[in-house]
C-alpha cells in the first residue's frame, strides 16, 4: 500500500506566509476601494440635492432656502423635502456621527449649507451672486460639529477683533488655518460639494480656499461677493 504524505511543517509555514503578504497587499487596496465607493454614494447625495436647491429655487422667484437660525423650523432639510422625498441622503455613508443617535440633539445633515446665502446676509437669492458655477453652497460636514444646517465662512480667518471672537473660535482652527466646520478629509483627502448652480464634486480643502491657504475667506469659493 502507498503511504500518504501531507504538508510539513516548513511548507505550511510557506502557505501562511504567502497568505499573510497577499492579504497585506489586497487589504489597503479593498479598503480604499470601499472608501471610493462611499465618496461616489455621497456625491450622488450631494447632486440629489443640488438638483432639489434648483427646483426650489424656480418655485420660489429664485429665492434660496433658509437655514435653522434663527428658527429651527425653517431648516433647509425640511423645506426641500417635497422634492426629495427621501432623507437617507442627508447623511453620508462615511459619517458616523455620534449626534445621529442623540434623541435630545439629532443631527440635521452630513452636508451643511453655506450661511452667505441664507436669511438676512444679502445673498439669499440668485440674482445676488455673480458666479454661481464658482460658489461652494453645500458641503460636507464636520461629525464633531453641534447639530446644525449652516456652515460660517464669514467668521474664517477673519481678525478676532473684526468679528465675532466666540464664532471664530467655534469654526476656525488658526493653528491649522482651516476650518472647524466642514469634513475637509472625509474622502481620499477631501471632500464633496456642491455650487450654487446645482452641480457637485469632489475638491480639495486648498484648492476651495487658496493654495497655498490664505487668511481671508474671499480667497476661497466659499465667498459670494467675489
Amino acid at each position: 500500500m502507498a503511504r500518504r504524505h501531507g504538508f510539513t511543517l516548513i511548507e505550511l509555514l510557506v502557505v501562511i506566509a504567502i497568505i499573510a503578504i497577499l492579504a497585506a497587499i489586497l487589504f489597503p487596496v479593498f479598503a480604499q476601494a470601499r472608501d471610493k465607493a462611499r465618496s461616489t454614494s455621497c456625491l450622488s447625495n450631494c447632486r440629489q440635492i443640488g438638483m432639489a436647491f434648483v427646483q426650489y429655487t424656480q418655485d420660489y422667484d429664485e429665492f434660496l432656502p433658509l437655514t435653522s437660525f434663527p428658527v429651527v423650523a425653517n431648516t433647509w432639510t425640511s423645506t426641500v423635502q417635497p422634492y426629495i422625498k427621501n432623507r437617507g441622503i442627508f447623511r453620508c455613508p462615511s459619517d458616523s456621527s455620534p449626534f445621529w443617535n442623540n434623541p435630545s440633539s439629532q443631527r440635521m445633515s452630513s452636508y451643511f449649507l453655506n450661511a452667505w446665502m441664507a436669511g438676512s446676509n444679502g445673498y439669499g437669492n440668485l440674482a445676488a451672486i455673480q458666479a454661481p458655477a464658482s460658489v461652494v453652497y453645500l458641503a460636507e460636514s464636520a461629525e464633531s460639529t453641534t447639530p446644525r444646517d449652516h456652515f460660517h465662512p464669514f467668521y474664517w480667518g477673519t481678525p478676532a477683533e473684526q468679528t465675532n471672537a466666540f464664532m471664530q473660535n467655534l469654526t476656525w482652527d488658526a493653528a491649522k488655518n482651516e476650518t472647524k466646520e466642514l469634513a475637509l478629509r472625509r474622502h481620499q483627502g477631501g471632500f464633496n460639494v456642491t455650487y450654487v448652480d446645482g452641480h457637485s464634486k469632489w475638491v480639495q480643502w486648498t484648492r476651495t480656499w487658496g493654495n497655498p491657504p490664505r487668511p481671508e475667506v474671499w480667497s476661497g469659493a466659499f465667498d459670494p461677493r467675489q
